[in-house]
């Protein structure tokens, strides 16, 4: 079953590789609830860091899984459902004091527009998308805006409606490229924020596009069918 998966990635990256710009590889995120969940060959990321590092580290080639206590961003762990964000992050006051509001009010209501996961899990794997052995719940691309519009071009291709990305400029390779496609079943696009720029180094010409396995596969369709 899993090299049944793992043809499909490929097939998939692929795809991708041949029909938009990709700045490096597809990531393959997958949420599991156990240890008995973590799919062959993938070991325990052997140190601390934010979950935006954790992708741009997969983009290039790693092969892990990641724990609560692995990542060093809780915000970022917050919102993809690993545990509890503190009552700092989660009421806004946190990012009221790095300047990003003009005031508490409005840091708060933007943080509670935040996509976070409500469901708990244990664990999230993570691998390049041509590595993968497993169906992945979200796919993240880095990609120039080129690669952007190619896949708000496949998402109208057979939608008949315009793409809405949405995003805050904060929590944007958790919340914005993994949470909100896993919650909405859907795909996104969004800019990036100061964490995942200045701690995962993604570039300023880069921006990150999420995908859904439940949009994937139409995705892949119908970058293949357009002219």
């Amino acid at each position: 079953m899993s090299e049944k998966i793992l043809e499909k990635n490929q097939e998939y990256y692929k795809i991708f590789d041949e029909k938009i710009k990709l700045t490096s590889s597809p990531v393959a995120v997958k949420f599991i609830n156990s240890e008995e969940e973590v799919p062959e060959g993938i070991p325990l990321i052997d140190e601390k860091i934010r979950h935006c590092e954790m992708i741009k580290k997969a983009s290039f080639g790693a092969k892990f899984y990641s724990t609560w206590e692995k990542q060093t961003c809780k915000g970022g762990a917050g919102a993809l459902g690993l545990g509890d964000m503190s009552p700092k992050l989660a009421s806004g006051e946190k990012y009221f004091e790095l300047g990003r509001f003009k005031d508490l009010e409005v840091a708060k209501k933007t943080v509670e527009k935040l996509s976070i996961i409500p469901e708990k899990h244990w664990a999230i794997v993570y691998a390049p998308l041509e590595e993968s052995n497993f169906e992945a719940d979200v796919v993240v691309l880095f990609a120039q805006p080129v690669a952007a519009m190619k896949i708000a071009q496949s998402l109208v291709f057979t939608l008949g409606d315009k793409v809405r990305p949405n995003f805050a400029g904060i929590q944007s390779l958790c919340g914005d490229a993994v949470s909100y496609p896993y919650i909405e079943k859907d795909a996104n696009i969004t800019v990036g924020c100061d964490g995942s720029r200045k701690a995962a180094k993604v570039l300023d010409e880069e921006l990150a596009i999420g995908i859904s396995k439940d949009k994937l596969e139409e995705v892949i369709d119908n970058l293949n069918s357009m002219a």
